[in-house]
C-alpha cells in the first residue's frame, strides 16, 4: 500500500468533514464492505490512527454519514403541507422531485449509491435511513393512502404496495435521470409531474377508457351466451372417391 501524503494541518472539525467527504465517495464506489480505513486514510492525506482518534471506526463513519443525509434532506418537510390539504397529486409529485432533485449533485448522488448498496446488504446505513428515521416516509405515506383509501378517493388497496411501488419506480427514475444521464429529454420538474400524473392517472387515453366502461348491447350478449352455452358441433366428413 502507498503511503500516505500528509497534507497541512486542519482543525480536528475540518479533517472529520475531510474524512467523511472521502469515506462518502469510498463507499459509493465500494460499497461499505470493499472500502477499508487505510484506502480512506490514504485518500485523505492521514494516517489510519489519526481516522480511528478522530471517529473510533469506520462503523462509526458510516452512521455518521447516514445520520448527516437525513438532516441534510428531511422529505417531511416538502410533504407537510399537501398531505394536510390532502391534495393526492401534490403529495406524490412532491415525493417524485424530493427524490429527483436531491440525487442531482455529486454529493447527493454519492448518498443515493450508498443506500443502493444498504438496500442490498440490509446493513445498519439501511437501517438508520428506512427504520429508524423513515426517511423516505413509507409509513407516513402509507398511512396517508389509508385513509384517503377509506374516504374513497383511491381504490381498496394496501396502502404499503402503492407507496413501495410508487418508491421503487421514481429510485429507478433517479438512476436514469441523474446517475445514467439517460432521461437528457426532460426536467425534473416535469418529470416529478408526469410520474404523478402516470401512477394516479394511468396512461390510457379517456376516449379508450369511456369505450371500455360502455355496456356491452343486449343482442350481442345474447350471442356470446348462446356461443357459450353451444356445444362445438362436429364438422361433417365429406368422402372423397378415389
Amino acid at each position: 500500500m502507498k503511503k500516505p501524503k500528509m497534507q497541512q494541518k486542519l482543525s480536528s472539525d475540518d479533517r472529520k468533514a475531510q474524512i467523511l467527504s472521502a469515506a462518502r465517495t469510498l463507499f459509493a464506489k465500494k460499497g461499505y464492505a470493499e472500502a477499508t480505513l487505510d484506502d480512506i486514510a490514504e485518500k485523505v492525506g492521514v494516517s489510519r490512527p489519526r481516522i480511528i482518534q478522530l471517529f473510533g471506526s469506520k462503523q462509526n463513519i458510516y452512521e455518521t454519514i447516514a445520520e448527516a443525509a437525513y438532516k441534510g434532506h428531511p422529505m417531511d418537510k416538502d410533504l407537510a403541507e399537501p398531505i394536510q390539504r390532502k391534495d393526492d397529486f401534490a403529495v406524490f409529485e412532491a415525493f417524485a422531485r424530493h427524490i429527483l432533485g436531491h440525487t442531482v449533485n455529486r454529493e447527493d448522488r454519492e448518498i443515493f449509491k450508498i443506500l443502493m448498496y444498504a438496500r442490498l446488504k440490509e446493513d445498519r446505513f439501511h437501517r438508520v435511513h428506512f427504520h429508524k428515521k423513515d426517511t423516505l416516509m413509507i409509513s407516513r405515506l402509507s398511512e396517508y393512502v389509508g385513509q384517503r383509501i377509506t374516504e374513497g378517493a383511491f381504490k381498496d388497496l394496501d396502502p404499503r404496495t402503492v407507496i413501495f411501488c410508487y418508491q421503487a419506480m421514481i429510485s429507478n427514475l433517479a438512476i436514469y435521470k441523474n446517475v445514467m444521464k439517460q432521461m437528457e429529454f426532460v426536467t425534473v420538474e416535469e418529470l416529478s409531474h408526469d410520474c404523478a400524473k402516470i401512477f394516479l392517472e394511468g396512461i390510457r387515453a379517456e376516449a379508450q377508457e369511456k369505450e371500455e366502461e360502455k355496456p356491452i348491447p343486449v343482442a350481442r350478449k345474447k350471442l356470446v351466451r348462446k356461443t357459450i352455452s353451444e356445444p362445438l358441433k362436429k364438422p361433417k366428413l365429406v368422402k372423397v372417391g378415389r
